[in-house]
């Protein structure tokens, strides 16, 4: 069972939206959540600038992107503050020893470890895969393809929020759940399990 990170089992992407509302602030822009909701979701890093420049042209692209690992940081104050993956979908993965899990996410270790650490779920994941290790990015199958070179994963089932990366996954030849909410995941990811081992019983 592989996971995605952001927006599938950990509520991040309001915490993302609050670091660009703090980096605008200098420029006197409001971005509100639905901007955000609308443009936001799923948008890497650099085609986040690009959009702010071409929505805002007084933003200086340069010095948001230099800043970027000032905003990063921020997330994880904020992730740490109030942990973002539900209490939940914590129980889940506990009861899942049967089990192995595997994460691919396009955020980088920095961020996303420091949580998985305090939830005690970091070494739950057998195999990881973070933003940075694949030369090219979801939706490119590469994510996916990466982590089924790690010992004794050979297929599973993935949970993705996002079309990148639900066409990532399927690229790479998993089988592919979608998830519209971490707080929907131990519930879908609980039917899917249930749909396929009795597909396998009835075989």
């Amino acid at each position: 069972m592989i996971f995605d990170y952001d927006s599938a089992l950990a509520d991040t992407e309001p915490l993302h939206w609050k670091s660009c509302v703090r980096m605008l602030e200098p420029y006197g822009i409001d971005c509100t959540w639905e901007d955000y909701r609308v443009h936001g979701l799923g948008v890497d890093d650099v085609e986040m600038c690009d959009l702010i420049q071409r929505t805002w042209p007084r933003v200086n692209v340069s010095e948001l992107l230099g800043r970027n690992a000032e905003r990063k940081q921020f997330v994880c104050e904020l992730s740490l503050a109030q942990l973002p993956i539900p209490r939940e979908a914590i129980v889940f993965l506990a009861t899942l020893n049967k089990y192995r899990l595997g994460l691919v996410t396009s955020s980088e270790r920095a961020v996303v470890e420091p949580v998985l650490c305090a939830c005690k779920l970091l070494d739950r994941f057998d195999a990881r895969v973070f933003g940075g290790e694949a030369v090219k990015r979801k939706p490119s199958p590469e994510p996916y393809l990466l982590i089924r070179e790690r010992p004794r994963i050979r297929t599973g089932v993935v949970f993705e929020d996002s079309s990148p990366g639900i066409e990532s996954a399927l690229a790479a030849g998993f089988t592919v759940v979608k998830i519209g909410s971490p707080f929907a995941l131990p519930r879908i990811a609980s039917e899917s399990l249930s749909t396929q081992e009795s597909d396998i019983s009835g075989a």
